[in-house]
C-alpha cells in the first residue's frame, strides 16, 4: 500500500503543481493590472496580489520538496531539509495571515458597527494595510526561524510503508507553540470572527431587502449569495487546512498511513483550492479567466 500511496502523492503533486501555478499566476498578473487601474479597489487588489504571490511561492516549495524527496537529497543534507521546512511553514503562516487581512477587509467594508473599537479599525485599516502585509511576513519568518535549530536523526528503516520515515525530529516544543500561536491560532480566530460577521451581515441584508418593497434584482441576489458561499467555503477550507496541519505537526508518528496520506493531500492541494475559490468567487477574475481561455482556443 505504501508504494501505491506514494505514487498517488506524486501524481497529485504534479497535477496541483501545474494547475495551482497557472491559476495563482493568473491571480498575480490580473490583480497587478487591476491594482494599477485607479478605478478599482486598490486595497482589495493588493491583498489578492499578495495571496497569489505567496501561493505561487508555496506551490514552488511543495514541488521542489517532492523533487528533493524523490532524489533523496535530504538523506545527504539535513540542513536542506530544515531550510525547506522553515520556508514551508513561513509561507503557510503568511498565507493564513493574508486570508485574515482579506476577511477583515470584507468585514470593514460590509459590517456597520458604531462601536469605537470597530470605528478605529475602519479608519486605520486601509492606510496600514501595506505595513500589515509586510509585517505579517516578518512575524512569520521570525517565529519560524527557531525551526532551523531542530535536531534530525537519520534512522535507516527496512520498510517501504508510507507511514514510516527515515527521519526523526527532535523539536523544541516552545518553538512549535510560538509558531502555532502566531502563525495559525491567532490569525485563524480573527478570520473566523471576521467571516462570521460578514456572513451574518450579508444574510441579514438579503432578508431585509427580500422582505421590503425595494426591487432586488436576481443579479443582486446572486451576487450576495455568491459572496456568502465564497466566505463559507473559505472558512471551511482554512479550518480543514489548520486542523490537518496541526494534526500533522502534533502527532506525526502515531498516525496510520491512510490518515497521514489524507493530511498530506490537504496540505498539497491547499494553494490550488484557494486559487479556485478566489477566482470563481470573484466575477472580475472569473470573467478574465474565461476570456483568457477563449483567447487561447
Amino acid at each position: 500500500m505504501g508504494s501505491a500511496l506514494n505514487i498517488a502523492v506524486d501524481i497529485i503533486v504534479g497535477v496541483t503543481g501545474v494547475s495551482g501555478t497557472f491559476l495563482n499566476a493568473i491571480i498575480v498578473v490580473l490583480n497587478f493590472s487591476f491594482w494599477r487601474d485607479v478605478t478599482t479597489t486598490e486595497s482589495y487588489n493588493k491583498i489578492l496580489f499578495f495571496i497569489g504571490l505567496i501561493n505561487l511561492l508555496l506551490q514552488g516549495q511543495i514541488m521542489f520538496n517532492a523533487i528533493f524527496q524523490s532524489f533523496d537529497f535530504y538523506v545527504s543534507s539535513n540542513n536542506l531539509l530544515l531550510y525547506m521546512i522553515t520556508l514551508g511553514y513561513t509561507l503557510i503562516s503568511t498565507n493564513i495571515w493574508n486570508t485574515t487581512w482579506l476577511s477583515i477587509f470584507c468585514c470593514v467594508r460590509l459590517v456597520n458597527c458604531s462601536h469605537i473599537f470597530f470605528v478605529k479599525i475602519q479608519v486605520k485599516f486601509f492606510s496600514s494595510l501595506p505595513l500589515l502585509l509586510v509585517g505579517s511576513v516578518l512575524l512569520c519568518a521570525i517565529t519560524n526561524l527557531p525551526l532551523l535549530l531542530t535536531n534530525i536523526r537519520d534512522i535507516p528503516l527496512n520498510t517501504t510503508d508510507f507511514s514510516e520515515s527515515n527521519f526523526r525530529f527532535i523539536v523544541n516544543y516552545y518553538c512549535i507553540t510560538l509558531s502555532s500561536l502566531f502563525g495559525f491560532i491567532i490569525p485563524f480566530f480573527m478570520t473566523f470572527v471576521s467571516i462570521g460577521l460578514n456572513v451574518t451581515t450579508l444574510l441579514r441584508h438579503i432578508r431585509r431587502m427580500g422582505s421590503s418593497d425595494s426591487h432586488l434584482t436576481s443579479v443582486q441576489l446572486q451576487g450576495h449569495y455568491r459572496a456568502v458561499r465564497t466566505m463559507v467555503i473559505r472558512v471551511f477550507l482554512d479550518f480543514l487546512f489548520f486542523f490537518s496541519t496541526f494534526l500533522g505537526i502534533s502527532f506525526p508518528f502515531i498516525l496510520d498511513s491512510i490518515t497521514r496520506f489524507v493530511v498530506q493531500i490537504i496540505f498539497l492541494t491547499y494553494p490550488t483550492c484557494q486559487a479556485f475559490i478566489l477566482i470563481f468567487g470573484n466575477p472580475k477574475l472569473k470573467g478574465a479567466v474565461y476570456g483568457l481561455f477563449k483567447a487561447l482556443r
